[in-house]
């Protein structure tokens, strides 16, 4: 990970504790979860667009 990007999630990391602070530990345990969730499905679907991509570059070579 570029020195950058690392620097941006720690900044968003950062963020995130301070918005749960206020929740109760049920509630910040939930939205850690769904926060999780959306990270997964995201990160997941960066990789298929990149399957996708290098599909398509091979039919273009046939």
């Amino acid at each position: 990970m570029e020195k950058k990007t690392q620097t941006n999630l720690e900044i968003v990391k950062k963020e995130v504790k301070v918005f749960i602070s206020d929740m109760s530990r049920q509630e910040a345990a939930e939205f850690l979860g769904e926060l999780a969730d959306w990270a997964y499905a995201n990160s997941e679907s960066m990789c298929i667009d990149d399957e996708l991509e290098m599909q398509n570059y091979e039919e273009d070579d046939v």
